[in-house]
C-alpha cells in the first residue's frame, strides 16, 4: 500500500547502494586477476569484463542481468546499483538481488585472493525525496528535527540559508552509521547499463545475450526523477569485522536504515 512506507509525508525513492568490503594484504590480486575474472564470468555468467579493463589497480566486472557493477583491487571491492536515468527506483526484490550477487562474488574474491584480514565493511543507500523545488527541500529536511543551524551563525555572516548539507556519525550497537542531509538540484545518476550495450552482442555467450535482451525490455519501464529532490545518505558500517557476512549486513542494513530514522523523526 502506497504512503504506508512515507517519511514525514514522502515516499522514498532508493535511487544508489554500494556494498563495500576493505581489507589488508590483497596483493594477491596482481597474481590471480585473471584467475578470479574467469571464475566469477564461468560460475556466474550474468558477470561479464569491461572491455578496457583489468589492470594493476583494479578489475571492474558489470552484470548483464541489472547493470551492477562490481570493482576489485588490492585493497578492496566494492559493489554499485544505482536507477537507470530516468527508470524506476531501486525495490525490494533489487536489494535481494544485489545482495545475493554480493555473497557470490565477495565469495569468489575472499577465497582467491586468500583474504583473512579485513579492515572493513559497509554498505551505503541513497534515499531520494521528490520536492518542487529547492526551498521545499531545504524546509522539509530541516521540519524533520534531525539538525538545526543557529540564528546567530546566519546572522553573523548577513544573510539567509540557502543550501544546508549535515552529516553525523552515530556508534550503533551492531555498526556505526554515518547520516548525511542535503538538498540537491536533479540528483546525477549514471546508467553503467549503457555502456554495456556498447559491447557487441555477437561476442558474448548465448546466455549473457538472452540478460542483454532481458535488460533492454526492462529500460523501457521509465518513471522521471525529481528534478528537486532532498536527500538522505545513509552508510553503515563496521571496522575490523572478524568474519564478515556481506549478504546479511545488506539486508539488514537496508531493513533497519529508514525504519531507524522514521523513529527518530516520528514517522
Amino acid at each position: 500500500m502506497r504512503g504506508i512506507h512515507t517519511l514525514r509525508g514522502k515516499e522514498p525513492i532508493l535511487q544508489k547502494i554500494v556494498f563495500e568490503l576493505r581489507y589488508r594484504h590483497g596483493f594477491m590480486y596482481l597474481d590471480r586477476c585473471g584467475r578470479m575474472i574467469n571464475t566469477i564470468i564461468r560460475e556466474y555468467p550474468e558477470w561479464t569484463i569491461d572491455p578496457s579493463n583489468p589492470n594493476p589497480q583494479g578489475a571492474t566486472l558489470v552484470s548483464l542481468a541489472n547493470s551492477c557493477v562490481l570493482s576489485v583491487g588490492t585493497r578492496k571491492l566494492d559493489l554499485a546499483i544505482e536507477m537507470p536515468l530516468g527508470g524506476e527506483p531501486l525495490r525490494e526484490d533489487d536489494v535481494t538481488d544485489v545482495a545475493d550477487q554480493v555473497d557470490t562474488t565477495t565469495a569468489v574474491v575472499v577465497d582467491l585472493l586468500d583474504l583473512t584480514d579485513f579492515s572493513r565493511i559497509g554498505c551505503r543507500l541513497w534515499y531520494l525525496f521528490p520536492c518542487q523545488n529547492q526551498q521545499e527541500a531545504e524546509s522539509w529536511l530541516a521540519s524533520l528535527g534531525c539538525y538545526s543551524v543557529s540564528d546567530g551563525l546566519k546572522a553573523a555572516f548577513g544573510g539567509a540559508t540557502e543550501a544546508i548539507g549535515i552529516s553525523v556519525v552515530i556508534s550503533g550497537e551492531d555498526r556505526k552509521y554515518r547520516i548525511a542531509f542535503n538538498g540537491v538540484q536533479r540528483a546525477a545518476t549514471v546508467d553503467v547499463g549503457k555502456e554495456v550495450l556498447n559491447v557487441r552482442a555477437k561476442d558474448l555467450p548465448v546466455d549473457q545475450r538472452k540478460m542483454l535482451l532481458e535488460q533492454e525490455k526492462a529500460k523501457s519501464r521509465l518513471r522521471q526523477a525529481p528534478d528537486f529532490p532532498a536527500m538522505i545518505d545513509i552508510y553503515a558500517f563496521v571496522e575490523d569485522p572478524e568474519s564478515p557476512d556481506p549478504r546479511a549486513f545488506v539486508i539488514t542494513t537496508h531493513k533497519t536504515a529508514l525504519e531507524q530514522l522514521r523513529k527518530a523523526v516520528g514517522g
